[in-house]
């Protein structure tokens, strides 16, 4: 059975006093645009425009009628085909079966409840009751314990790390005396092959003893909303509670964290025209992982958790998520610079509502073959693109597989962290390091797609940093902060005001982060210009006569 057909369509017209007929093939069915072909006609032919509106309202009913004319025969051909015997009546039925329990919601089966989804709304509920402290309590023991095992591995490493070194030093200081040049690379590659088996050993002790919590803690959590709701076993459920809080180690007196001052000023603001919408500003001056590390201290010999960590734990499963933008380079690993600091803040403590960071990327390694075979199928990459991808990129295979390009960014969810949901890894290249970027730079674009996301899916509060850098650098002279800063406030002013139709005109809170070590002058010139760019919500003050 054809699924197409060739139809010659005549179009007869007046000109210069004479009829003339035009004869076309046409596909049916037609897959372009009637205006379009048209005016394609028209300009092929040498047409007259005034048959331009007569042609389309002609070319439209052909098109419409020929394809209903197909689909007829094509549907009594079926239909013959079947009385024939040439179609197994079974193989339509299930074709129609699945067709409608995929697409139609009424024919769909029930979705199941998974594991997953019942632990977060147990959790939920639990985290808003009695057993908030020790449920952050048990958490912070996990935390303890896991940090201990990461310090005797980094003991370990470094022991053999030095020992190698030493033995590297003496065989090379020997003149080739005592050991050849084959003998030293045996040497270096035995050296290799035991740091390897050490780490994978501390890797596999470490994995063993977070899914060994996670699965405790999961149990813990389900056992104790279970005897919540039982009126008869509220009883066993104060017991747990309390048994599990009097076992809870006391901290040390060494353990109570230093409290990180830091620079910071909020601003409530108004945008929109008609319909304004409140939303909170915040102007921070701290390294971007103070936002990720627990900061733990002590009262009485007990472990207190910090607001942000209280916070952080009860909007876990809600609608006021927070997120953080970080830049990164184009590599999706973990073993240099900021994302190495990174991962050895996330690993600090077991995650026990979301994969470890290593499994997250290699789910995002797998979308990102994906998503860069589609970009060199659709031929969406503009040369400049490519020559940056090449220079970045090694091999061929590696630029499908692992390249990013600037612009480009990928999230990780987190529940073990101190503020964050959310992070967005936003990637960076030299380019920024210029005073003259436009709002039509791929990484500008990029935090724009970043806050239409965090309208659409119930992020609330999101970090930014304003000079899109991560620490001070030597280029950051006054003027050129000066020109950053601008350049940010009025294009996130512009995009909040853009994307207020996919929240609703909800309040948001958007945090901007200036990295340690500018100047109190500067972090003032930067508040004032703030308030100069944003409409601030001022208050009303009543006299009373």
């Amino acid at each position: 059975m054809s699924g197409r057909k060739v139809v010659d369509f005549k179009y007869q017209f007046y000109s210069k006093n004479l009829t003339s007929t035009l004869t076309i093939p046409v596909t049916i069915p037609f897959a372009q645009s009637i205006s379009d072909h048209v005016g394609r006609l028209i300009n092929a032919h040498n047409l007259p425009c005034y048959v331009e509106e007569d042609l389309k309202t002609k070319l439209e009913e052909f098109v419409t009628d020929q394809t209903i004319n197909m689909y007829d025969e094509n549907s009594v051909k079926g239909l013959q085909r079947l009385k024939n015997g040439d179609i197994n009546i079974d193989d339509v039925v299930s074709k129609w079966h699945k067709a409608f329990t995929e697409e139609v919601k009424g024919y769909a089966k029930p979705e199941a409840v998974t594991e997953e989804q019942v632990f977060s709304e147990v959790y939920h509920s639990l985290i808003h009751s009695p057993a908030l402290d020790t449920l952050l309590n048990l958490e912070h023991t996990y935390a303890l314990t896991i940090e201990d095992l990461i310090q005797q591995r980094d003991k370990d490493l470094d022991y053999l790390d030095e020992r190698q070194n030493e033995e590297m030093e003496n065989a090379m200081n020997n003149d080739r005396t005592k050991y050849t040049d084959a003998q030293i690379n045996q040497l270096a590659q035995r050296h290799i092959d035991n740091s390897q088996l050490i780490s994978g050993k501390w890797s596999s002790e470490l994995t063993n003893l977070r899914d060994t919590q996670k699965r405790e803690f999961r149990e813990w959590v389900l056992k104790v909303h279970e005897d919540t709701q039982s009126p008869s076993k509220s009883t066993s459920y104060l017991n747990r509670v309390r048994a599990l809080s009097s076992s809870l180690p006391e901290a040390e007196e060494n353990e109570r964290g230093a409290n990180i001052v830091r620079m910071e000023e909020s601003f409530t603001i108004h945008l929109g025209a008609q319909m304004k919408t409140t939303h909170n500003l915040r102007l921070l001056c701290t390294d971007v992982l103070d936002l990720c590390r627990h900061k733990t201290h002590t009262v009485g010999g007990m472990v207190i958790p910090q607001p942000q960590r209280l916070q952080t734990a009860m909007s876990l499963y809600s609608n006021d998520l927070c997120a953080l933008i970080m830049m990164v380079d184009n590599r999706l690993d973990s073993y240099s610079g900021l994302k190495r600091e990174f991962s050895r803040v996330c690993e600090q403590s077991t995650d026990f509502h979301f994969p470890d960071l290593e499994q997250q990327f290699a789910i995002i390694e797998q979308e990102l073959a994906l998503a860069n075979e589609y970009r060199q199928q659709n031929k969406l990459s503009e040369d400049a693109d490519k020559v940056s991808i090449k220079s970045s990129c090694s091999t061929a295979s590696e630029e499908k597989k692992s390249c990013l390009r600037a612009g480009d960014f990928y999230l990780t969810k987190h529940s073990n962290l101190s503020e964050v949901h959310v992070v967005f890894h936003l990637v960076a290249d030299d380019v920024i390091k210029s005073p003259d970027i436009s709002s039509r730079q791929a990484v500008i674009l990029s935090i724009r797609n970043i806050i239409k996301l965090c309208f659409r899916y119930d992020i609330n509060t999101l970090t930014i940093p304003l000079l899109l850098f991560n620490e001070m650098t030597e280029e950051m002279t006054i003027p050129w902060c000066q020109k950053r800063v601008e350049l940010m406030f009025k294009c996130v002013k512009g995009f909040m005001m853009e994307m207020a139709a996919y929240g609703g005109y909800k309040s948001r809170t958007i945090q901007f982060l200036v990295p340690p070590g500018i100047s109190e002058d500067m972090f003032s010139g930067i508040s004032s210009m703030l308030t100069t760019i944003f409409r601030l919500s001022n208050p009303v003050v009543v006299k009373s006569s």
